[in-house]
């Protein structure tokens, strides 16, 4: 039941004569109202409007009143997660307020219906930011409508935000700020401040939402309960109460293939890795990822104990555990990934001002760390600190995310990854990715390596097996459109399949060509465009194909089909360009009008992106 309810029933399940604006009044000058006096007032209205009560009904009954005075305004949590942190962050909540005696009603933004906000009284936001400072895909309807013209007044909206984000990037918790800003523009009242978590966000959010519920008690009128702590886990919430039960440890799979997919002299090294899994204990869907732990290069953990003058034998304590320096410099803090927050650390560890001036600057900050590694800033700024301010200081090493390659329909015990490595050059030095290092470097045959599934709902193929299908990538972008036709064949689905790829050169860089090309053989592909920006001297990319292929692209939409786009944020915006200009084009219509359309395919679920 919504949080807008008088005597038991929704204002949206009666037939009303009331438009929305009107609806919306009423619904305000009712919120602060008790239930008897909400009848009182429901009486008085019928004699306004000359009605009269039948005769055979009853007068309210005392039970009836207090039956009532058990309803009235409820809970409503709705979250925008991209890699799920933010759902756990959303069960978490549900799982404290029913400690408390509450029943919320939770709900993704992307199964939730924008209008419904002119009929919550009490609602608690969880959503986090991707990108330049964008929302999540599961957010981006709820967050157009409210920066839209048809956004209600919400004058009887109590709420609170937080936002998950990540200080490295400029738009900190952008997506957050933008729905606190506007949720209060348009009438809400904020129950308490809102909070913008980095990525340590556990403990904050903890919190958080504990203050969150307390304020959500008192509105609601109900004594607080018990309260509940999160474990001390550095890694993730846990289940709310009344969800699915998971594990709470990784799983384990080993690795049966690494194998190139560019050639020797391709400016980027792109490696195809199949892993074999149990698949009773992992099931994934075409679109999902893979979370992989891995381990940082004894090497580079070498360097780091005798850059700082540290014994890797010292004893140390992490999250109640104990072990030594190096092991926790191996498998338990993060060393490749350099975040402000941790050069910010180091500064006040080494009394630098050179750093300390560095760090004042937060552009300057932000890329500084987007260009090292903690060893360079060691290099860069000298200094010696203990084994406990060092690990306290150092960020939890934590699983990198990978499209799923493969459709478990057609390898039942393996997932595939396409594993792009990260290779940088520091003051003469290389440098590789933590992740990609290990998995393309140092991850042995048949060594095993922890792993946990990322779904991703957001990223579906249609259920309709006949419905046409244009995938739209650039790079390592391409791997969740592998798993997507090898699912499609697997079914036996009937629906034309297009793929248009991007990438720097042909002969170096045509990720899996193979198994297009024998899904072209086999009929399965119908339609294939590459854009390789680097083959001449006119670059070109999938968005100009795009363009190009306006006529036909404009003729596959209108028989119904659905389009994916998967890659940076950066192609993702020029897709969405070149998208308007075609469909405006096409339809002969304005920009403004494109746009709408668009909008109403990705509402409808045709127009999905997976963008990093």
């Amino acid at each position: 039941m919504t949080a807008s309810t008088v005597n038991k029933q929704p204002l949206t399940s009666m037939t009303s004569p009331l438009d929305d604006r009107q609806l919306g009044r009423l619904q305000a000058a009712l919120v602060d109202l008790s239930p008897l006096q909400m009848a009182w007032v429901s009486g008085y209205l019928a004699g306004l409007g000359g009605l009269t009560v039948a005769a055979n009904q009853a007068p309210l009954s005392e039970r009836a009143v207090e039956r009532a005075a058990e309803t009235g305004p409820t809970l409503t949590i709705l979250y925008g997660s991209q890699t799920g942190n933010a759902r756990g962050v959303a069960e978490s909540l549900v799982g404290l307020a029913r400690t408390r005696g509450l029943e919320p009603r939770l709900s993704s933004m992307a199964d939730y219906r924008p209008r419904d906000l002119a009929r919550e009284r009490l609602l608690l936001v969880v959503v986090s930011t991707q990108g330049e400072g964008e929302p999540p895909e599961s957010a981006r309807e709820l967050y157009a409508f409210l920066h839209g013209k048809r956004a209600p007044r919400l004058a009887g909206l109590h709420f609170g935000v937080i936002g998950l984000g990540d200080s490295s990037y400029e738009h900190f918790c952008k997506t957050a700020h933008d729905f606190t800003e506007r949720l209060t523009a348009l009438g809400g009242q904020p129950l308490l401040a809102p909070q913008y978590c980095d990525v340590l966000y556990q403990e904050v959010a903890n919190n958080w939402s504990q203050s969150a519920l307390e304020r959500a008690a008192e509105f609601l009128g109900q004594r607080e309960a018990q309260i509940i702590q999160w474990p001390d886990s550095r890694l993730a919430p846990p289940q709310a109460a009344g969800s699915e039960p998971q594990t709470t440890e990784p799983l384990t799979a080993s690795l049966l293939e690494n194998r190139p997919l560019t050639t020797a002299d391709a400016v980027g090294e792109v490696r195809h890795l199949a892993l074999a899994i149990d698949p009773t204990t992992l099931r994934y869907q075409p679109g999902d990822a893979l979370g992989v732990w891995f381990h940082n290069d004894p090497a580079l953990v070498g360097q780091v104990l005798e850059s700082t003058g540290l014994d890797g034998d010292l004893a140390v304590i992490l999250d109640g555990q104990a072990t030594d320096l190096r092991e926790a410099l191996t498998s338990r803090l993060e060393l490749t990934q350099l975040h402000p927050t941790l050069v910010k650390a180091w500064a006040g560890l080494t009394g630098s001002k050179p750093l300390a001036a560095l760090c004042e600057d937060n552009a300057r900050l932000r890329d500084y760390a987007n260009g090292h590694q903690f060893i360079d800033l060691i290099a860069d700024y000298p200094g010696r600190t203990d084994a406990a301010a060092l690990t306290a200081a150092l960020l939890p090493l934590r699983p990198r995310l990978y499209s799923i390659a493969s459709s478990q329909a057609e390898t039942p015990d393996e997932v595939h990854l396409t594993v792009a490595l990260l290779r940088y050059q520091v003051a003469g030095q290389e440098r590789l990715g933590g992740a990609s290092g290990f998995l393309t470097r140092r991850l042995a045959e048949d060594a095993l390596v922890r792993v946990h599934l990322a779904e991703n709902p957001s990223f579906r193929l249609p259920s309709d097996g006949d419905a046409p299908v244009i995938m739209v990538a650039a790079g390592t972008g391409v791997a969740p459109f592998r798993a997507f036709l090898q699912e499609r064949a697997a079914r036996g689905d009937r629906g034309r399949n297009w793929l248009l790829f991007g990438n720097r050169h042909f002969r170096r860089d045509f990720l899996y060509q193979l198994d297009w090309q024998a899904h072209r053989q086999a009929g399965l592909l119908n339609r294939v465009q590459v854009a390789f920006s680097r083959d001449q001297a006119d670059k070109r990319y999938v968005q100009h194909r795009l363009n190009e292929q306006g006529p036909e692209l404009y003729a596959w939409l209108q028989e119904g089909a659905y389009l994916y786009c998967c890659g940076s944020t950066a192609m993702g915006r020029a897709v969405n360009a070149a998208l308007l200009e075609v469909i405006a084009r096409e339809a002969g219509i304005d920009q403004e009008t494109a746009a709408e359309r668009l909008d109403t395919l990705r509402r409808d679920g045709r127009y999905l992106r997976d963008l990093y």
